[in-house]
């Protein structure tokens, strides 16, 4: 790929067009400090500040232009900030890794700068944070870039002058370009390796290696069958609201019947236990007696429906029961562990109002029937070729304002064959992302700063339709009025696994 032979010339994760004959300009420099004050007088607090640092950083990072130790001193303030500001924190929970990335590029430029004394150290350091990178990459199912920085220690540890390590990590390499299906590198990789090996590294002999590399194909078929399952979810969220941040957590565990419905479909019916589920809606112990916000609670996702012979989303059951039943156990929970606070009896009758609408019946319908869209429906009948991504657009409800529903666009992938479950070897499922955003225009007209992304990864069974997995890896954003009150930030961990206790014999 172009990008990989970009990375082997600069050994740095900038694209390719930064490796142009022509030095940016100081003015260059400018744009970016101007686009940063910019930006920051219209939406302080928005996290298009963090990413207009880092690009900024990544610049600075990337040009030749001017003293190279000055420069990178500045890029690392930028760095610095970002690393500082609390908002961070809330945009990159469980990642940051565009700021490990951006790391990774100034050890390795500082090392080319420094010259023979601090060398070796910065090479070191650097092949430290591109492992970390590379697992943060790997966390938000971003597997090129973590292929690219596990390729990047490689080369690395080559110029370290530690061939067997090199040689070991660039192997590695070459065993996820097979698990993911990455032709084009893997022939390059094979060459390097041949080469450094010094055997040669002819057509005839990549090609001897290149024999049996996987060609995957992904054809999903909607082929249910009565089963029983048992479910539990975990959904951790940290938000930054009115200059603090606040974490809560909120589990569930139930069980799920698939079974035969009307006219040939399907009814999905679910058994719940009370016992297991927190809604999350206050904050995590160790903030509940300084609390000052309440979450929406998280919905139970365990609404009965129907689906046709072919796959297609009927309707729900019961749903105005189940949502009674629903906001009266989260109530109790609510009063039951209400925090020691000042604010408690305002707190108290916020989170009550703010579960009567979030588990509403119209609400918990709506998600009821786009998870399934997600997880299910949306796959009925596809034909997919792995690592090649695929794009569509949807109306699907907006993170954080769940009444809203725009327009979103989707792009997704087949990654990879994975095993359906922890407990298996055999790797029978296949693994779908999914990344989300809205439509810019269409959030315009609803309000001016408003910002979010999606990365949602699903297991699924292809002969059957049958799910075994969901994580989801979430933030979003918005300002409401002048951006300088009123402001909201959330990012949010979900993970859903499914463990067949019958109907499903061979993968669970």
């Amino acid at each position: 790929m172009a990008f990989r032979r970009c990375i082997l010339l600069a050994l740095l994760l900038s694209s390719c067009s930064t490796l142009s004959t022509k030095s940016p300009t100081t003015q260059q420099a400018s744009e970016f400090e101007a686009s940063i004050a910019r930006i920051q007088r219209a939406d302080p607090k928005s996290p298009a500040v963090l990413s207009a640092r880092l690009s900024y950083a990544e610049f600075l990072v990337s040009t030749d232009e001017g003293p190279c130790l000055r420069r990178l001193a500045r890029a690392q303030e930028e760095l610095n900030r970002v690393a500082a500001d609390p908002e961070a924190h809330v945009m990159f929970p469980d990642g940051w890794a565009r700021t490990a990335d951006l790391e990774y590029r100034l050890h390795l430029a500082r090392a080319d700068c420094s010259g023979d004394p601090g060398r070796t150290a910065e090479l070191r350091a650097a092949v430290e944070v591109a492992h970390h990178a590379a697992e943060l990459y790997d966390s938000t199912f971003d597997y090129h870039a973590a292929v690219v920085m596990q390729f990047n220690t490689a080369i690395l540890l080559r110029r370290l002058g530690d061939a067997a390590a090199a040689d070991t990590a660039l192997e590695s390499t070459l065993a996820m370009d097979r698990d993911y299906g990455f032709r084009d590198d893997a022939q390059e990789n094979y060459k390097l390796l041949l080469t450094w090996r010094g055997e040669g590294a002819d057509s005839t002999k990549i090609a001897g290696l290149m024999q049996g590399f996987p060609q995957r194909r992904a054809i999903l078929n909607f082929a249910w069958h009565p089963c029983d399952a048992h479910i539990s979810f975990e959904d951790d969220r940290v938000s930054r609201w009115d200059a603090s941040t606040s974490r809560s957590h909120a589990a569930a565990s139930f069980d799920r019947h698939i079974g035969p419905g009307a006219n040939g479909g399907w009814k999905v019916l679910y058994t719940q236990d009370a016992a297991q589920y927190e809604p999350g809606v206050w904050p995590t112990p160790e903030a509940l007696q300084a609390a000052k916000v309440v979450f929406s609670p998280v919905a139970l996702p365990a609404l009965n429906f129907e689906v046709s012979a072919t796959g297609e989303f009927t309707g729900t059951v019961d749903a105005s029961a189940f949502a009674s039943r629903l906001i009266a156990h989260t109530d109790a929970l609510i009063r039951a562990q209400v925090p020691v606070s000042k604010h408690a009896a305002a707190l108290t009758k916020e989170a009550l109002d703010v579960t009567d609408v979030a588990l509403s019946s119209g609400l918990l319908m709506a998600e009821a029937a786009e998870n399934y869209q997600l997880e299910t429906a949306m796959w009925t009948g596809a034909t997919l070729d792995q690592g090649v991504w695929y794009q569509l657009s949807a109306p699907l409800s907006l993170r954080g304002l769940t009444r809203i529903v725009l327009q979103q666009q989707l792009e997704f992938a087949f990654t990879r064959m994975v095993p359906c479950t922890d407990a298996t070897a055999e790797s029978a499922c296949v693994e779908l992302v999914v990344r989300t955003t809205p439509n810019r225009q269409a959030v315009d007209q609803l309000f001016k700063n408003y910002a979010s992304s999606t990365a949602t990864r699903i297991v699924l069974d292809p002969e059957t339709l049958l799910s075994y997995a969901r994580e989801d890896r979430l933030y979003w954003y918005v300002a409401i009025g002048d951006g300088r009150a009123d402001t909201v930030l959330q990012s949010e961990h979900f993970k859903s696994t499914t463990t067949f206790t019958s109907g499903a014999p061979g993968r669970h």
